[in-house]
């Protein structure tokens, strides 16, 4: 977690141990200068990479190298939240739902219209319904909304008792978690709670390209604070192979244990 990955030594070093990697590195980098020369705010741009990234493999542009991995994450996520409490009556919303690599777990655990999903990508929402209708999962009613930012507003208020966002963090810029942070209080119940995870560096913040940023946990925790909630680095997050941290944040007091009874 102390690397700077976006210095010119951490990427020589890395090409020299990984040199099969240098060609679709360059193709990555051309295509974030060119995204970037077109679409100049974050949302549009990182629409425009999960439209390319998701016409190639739609479960790679969740970040998943496999079939396998991607349904190891989404039984991780699962698993975690059921964990800490999920039941079927809870109402979830899952920030940037992507093609369902979770969500279709949720989806089937949650009572029918419980399952909210939001994502700023047309292309993977239209993954999405693939999943739903694959897994035959139409019968739980979900559902599955596009957005252009993070104020919720469309939301109505005290209404959800789990916000999720897995890897949604880990690609935006820091005005976009704020975002987030100062209107998911408002959504959430009394003793709701919203899950985050995020790429942690315990050095330098930094990005790689556009797509990739890296935060110290504190930057977070403070930022979720002065919104008036609730935040703590959820310990026993970091035991599963998983190279993100979580943060747990909520309007209630959270308890200094994170985990589950």
């Amino acid at each position: 977690m102390e690397r700077n990955r976006s210095t010119l030594t951490h990427k020589i070093g890395y090409a020299l141990l990984h040199p099969g990697r240098i060609a679709p590195y360059l193709r990555r980098a051309t295509r974030d200068t060119w995204l970037r020369l077109k679409h100049p705010d974050h949302v549009g741009y990182y629409r425009a990479v999960m439209a390319s990234d998701t016409r190639r493999d739609p479960e790679a542009a969740v970040g998943s190298r496999s079939h396998d991995r991607w349904l190891a994450l989404g039984r991780m996520q699962f698993d975690y939240l059921v964990g800490h409490g999920l039941l079927p009556e809870h109402r979830m919303l899952d920030i940037g739902c992507g093609n369902l690599r979770g969500g279709r777990r949720f989806i089937d655990h949650l009572d029918p219209g419980n399952y909210y999903g939001i994502d700023i990508s047309p292309d993977i929402l239209i993954a999405a319904t693939k999943t739903l209708t694959e897994r035959r999962l139409q019968h739980k009613l979900p559902h599955l909304t596009l957005t252009g930012d993070l104020t919720l507003d469309f939301l109505p208020d005290h209404h959800f008792d789990v916000v999720h966002a897995h890897s949604v963090f880990s690609h935006s810029p820091l005005h976009v978690i704020e975002e987030c942070l100062a209107h998911v209080g408002r959504v959430l119940t009394d003793r709701g709670f919203f899950d985050f995870t995020f790429d942690r560096t315990e050095g330098t913040e930094h990005q790689v390209l556009r797509e990739g940023f890296y935060y110290r946990a504190e930057t977070l925790l403070s930022l979720a604070r002065a919104h008036g909630l609730s935040a703590r680095l959820m310990d026993d997050w970091e035991q599963l192979p998983h190279g993100q941290s979580k943060i747990r944040v909520s309007r209630s007091p959270l308890p200094r244990d994170a985990t589950p009874a």
